[in-house]
């Protein structure tokens, strides 16, 4: 009996171990997962095209490149299109399903290509010196409309060669414009030739053919940047004479617009007549031919993007966020109804695009156990058919359990949250927990895999045995109007106590060890992670990305100057006292915790300033504090080797200070 338990013994230490070792979701490992970056089918249905996003190292540096592939939908065929070092994103089929144009940086510039399918090698179409933003084929296939941006002229080249290179802040303006690839015409190189076709002084971003290729409708905006752009207009012009015709110009933003089948409406996204940045949104059609305008029936937390319209251009759908998951709606063109098309579907759809003939859908899907793939389905009902399988070496992998949670807050009003386990949990066990404060304030935690979380290495940290609480506190999106407009002049109140009411329920179900508890956010989670450790000692240890810190600075400095004073309802100089009321910065004093800052240096969205204030005061008071900078990043990494640093030092930080390893860096 003495040998059989040394055995046992020595068998389940051995075991341990192995689980100790055996890593599957350290940041080195969870970067290399492909995404799929688009996804579309065929005029026909049948086929597939769709761009894999992977990470390359390519002379001794490591990037994400995107190839093209093609399936056959039927007999569920996969051929590769595209190779290389150089990246190829964004296909659209021709609309006899013959072609295939995408945009490849191959010649420097995301310039535009043509591949014929089964003909090899594809064709450069463009070089242009700014690239390519967008494109659109016509419905006869003989002209493309595309978005290019303004290219420097030669008076900015020789200001900037001569350091003269000053300016007026916005009163210079480099403007996405339109322009025609005609495919019968040719210039002096041999290449289609393109046309300028808008000329007005407006930035385009977003635009749709009418059916009969007459006429193009476009969203513009007066700068590329983004609050201008949020507040867009909607016009039309003839692509032959260029007149012009005004479809929607108001003080509040128009985007997406749709011609519908018959080319009689136009379909636009349209945002809150008071322009309340998180307030409400809706569809309306405008009809060519008197002018009306009909606004189609609500949605539960209201459209965040317009995918297009059915066939009988009798319905329009549009996509949104629902609690943790994605639903798209089909809203009749009368505005009487508006119908869930992918009812009792979990998960998260990105991605979601209508065929040139509206016949399907295509998108790519993920859960939290699931990892994306692309699928097709039928656009009269819902039948997804999965049409890839992008990361084999996942299969048969071991995956963090991820559940749905809910609890009460201080008013009884429910809140939501995304609750990961220890990969190894044994229940009776309380382990180290992290509370994961997600950006927005409008954003959400939805049911994405697990395994493929950027920054912030959920599914390595659980295999450390460690819980992640990712909750949707009020001001989140996907829960309607009146939950998400509930912070307004109000952060750090009543949203700080939904967060903490999880804490306590994690801590009361026996799932969390209340001395090993870290908090880590990035934005607006970064602004809430700096007010938890303010106001509270409870949390041993804190990562803080990109911090709103002073409110004050903060909105007279970012990019987007309504943001703020739209949820504190005023301007700064209007009301000082809710602006400073609300700032981490005035709690400093209190901080006991030790605190890893991430910041990127070109993040003009929370300026770079934030972060270093916040870091100038801790240090200054003695709290133990590091400061990850992070060179030529905006408001997140999008480098591969500093989304890899950034997630590597949240998982070193946060093991070394729940469980006592020691720091990687």
């Amino acid at each position: 009996m003495k040998n059989i338990f040394l055995i046992s013994l020595l068998i389940f230490g051995q075991n341990k171990l192995e689980a100790q070792i055996s890593k599957h979701w350290s940041p080195d490992q969870t970067i290399k997962h492909k995404t799929i970056s688009a996804i579309r089918a065929s005029p026909d249905g049948k086929e597939v095209i769709y761009a894999v996003k992977e990470l390359k190292i390519i002379e001794g540096k490591h990037e994400f490149i995107n190839q093209l592939f093609l399936a056959d939908v039927n007999q569920k065929n996969t051929i590769q299109l595209t190779r290389g070092e150089k990246s190829n994103i964004n296909p659209k089929w021709s609309p006899d399903g013959k072609k295939i144009a995408f945009i490849s940086n191959r010649n420097g510039k995301n310039n535009l290509y043509l591949l014929t399918i089964g003909k090899g090698k594809a064709e450069r179409l463009t070089d242009l010196k700014t690239g390519i933003i967008d494109y659109k084929w016509n419905t006869k296939g003989d002209q493309i409309a595309l978005i290019s941006s303004d290219p420097q002229t030669k008076k900015d080249e020789e200001s900037s060669k001569s350091a003269k290179d000053w300016y007026f802040m916005n009163e210079s303006f480099k403007l996405g414009r339109l322009y025609l690839l005609h495919f019968n015409k040719k210039d002096q190189d041999g290449m289609p030739e393109i046309t300028p076709l808008s000329k007005v002084n407006r930035h385009i971003n977003s635009f749709s053919w009418s059916p009969d290729d007459q006429w193009i409708t476009y969203a513009h905006a007066a700068s590329a940047g983004v609050e201008d752009n949020v507040f867009c207009d909607i016009s039309m012009i003839h692509v032959n004479t260029g007149e012009l015709k005004e479809i929607a110009n108001t003080p509040v933003g128009e985007n997406q617009p749709l011609f519908s089948p018959d080319g009689k409406y136009i379909a636009y996204y349209n945002l809150d007549e008071k322009g309340i940045w998180g307030g409400t949104s809706s569809v309306k059609t405008y009809s060519l031919k008197d002018g009306k305008i009909q606004t189609l029936a609500d949605t539960p937390n209201g459209p965040a993007e317009l995918i297009g319209w059915s066939t009988d251009g009798k319905s329009v759908f549009t996509s949104e966020p629902f609690h943790t998951g994605s639903r798209i709606f089909r809203l009749s063109s009368d505005g009487k109804q508006a119908i869930e098309w992918n009812k009792g579907m979990t998960g998260v759809l990105n991605g979601i695009e209508l065929n040139s003939n509206g016949t399907h859908f295509t998108f790519s899907f993920q859960n939290t156990s699931l990892p994306q793939d692309g699928y097709v389905s039928s656009s009269t009902s819902f039948s997804p058919i999965k049409v890839s399988s992008i990361n084999p070496e996942i299969a048969g992998l071991p995956i963090p359990k991820t559940e749905l949670i809910k609890w009460k807050s201080f008013d009884g009003m429910e809140i939501e949250g995304l609750l990961t386990y220890p990969i190894n949990y044994q229940s009776g066990k309380k382990y180290p927990f992290i509370l994961n404060i997600h950006g927005g304030p409008a954003g959400v935690f939805n049911e994405s895999f697990i395994g493929n979380s950027g920054i912030y290495p959920l599914a390595g940290i659980a295999e450390n045995d460690i819980f992640i609480l990712r909750p949707n506190p009020r001001g989140s999106n996907g829960y309607g109007l009146k939950f998400r407009l509930a912070n307004h002049r109000d952060w750090g109140g009543a949203d700080y106590k939904d967060l903490m009411a999880g804490v306590d329920l994690a801590i009361s179900k026996g799932w969390a060890d209340p001395e090993k508890l870290g908090v880590m956010g990035w934005s607006y989670g970064g602004l809430m992670s700096s007010w938890v450790i303010g106001h509270t000692d409870r949390f041993k240890v804190a990562s803080i990305g990109a911090p709103v810190v002073d409110l004050i600075t903060q909105d007279l400095t970012d990019d987007i100057p309504s943001f703020l004073p739209s949820y504190m309802e005023k301007q700064p100089y209007e009301d000082w006292e809710i602006y400073e009321k609300n700032s981490p910065l005035r709690f400093v004093q209190n901080v006991k915790t030790p605190v890893l800052l991430q910041h990127g240096e070109a993040d003009i969205r929370v300026p770079f300033s934030q972060g270093l204030m916040y870091y100038n005061a801790l240090k200054r008071r003695g709290v133990p504090v590091r400061f990850l900078v992070l060179p030529r990043q905006p408001h997140g990494p999008v480098e591969p080797a500093m989304i890899l640093k950034t997630a590597q030092t949240n998982l070193s930080w946060m093991l070394h200070h729940l469980e006592g390893t020691e720091l990687g860096f």
